[in-house]
């Protein structure tokens, strides 16, 4: 029995699609089986994802900014100050025996250098909301 030339045609283009298809699927079963590539074994691995993308950022131009805590205690009152880059940012003022504590705000001295307008200003938490 002859088959059509159309016919014969499409069976061997079904072969060729069928051979191509077990010699990848080959290929895939073998990538599967694998060993772990060495990167994955690294001592690095253990790291969390974020430590991981920190260590391949460009160092930065500027330093972090250097932030100091001084605390001043005595009989009657403790003085908590943080300075920014030489800077005073924040003041926290805490009676011992008694009193509410409160925040100075320092003066913005950018704005003027006049010694009339270097006092800061003094905030009292009145209440907190939850």
């Amino acid at each position: 029995m002859k088959l059509p030339r159309m016919t014969v045609r499409i069976a061997a283009q079904l072969a060729t699609c069928s051979a191509l298809l077990a010699v990848l699927g080959w290929s895939g079963a073998q990538a599967w089986a694998l060993p772990p590539s060495p990167a994955s074994s690294s001592p690095r691995s253990g790291l969390s994802p974020a430590a991981r993308l920190a260590d391949t950022q460009p160092a930065p131009k500027f330093p972090e900014p250097v932030v100091r805590n001084h605390v001043t205690q005595d009989r009657s009152v403790r003085i908590q100050e943080q300075q920014v880059r030489g800077a005073t940012t924040q003041i926290h003022v805490q009676p011992l025996h008694g009193g509410p504590a409160y925040n100075i705000v320092p003066p913005d001295v950018s704005s003027s250098t006049d010694p009339a307008n270097m006092q800061g200003r003094m905030q009292w938490t009145i209440g907190t909301f939850k």
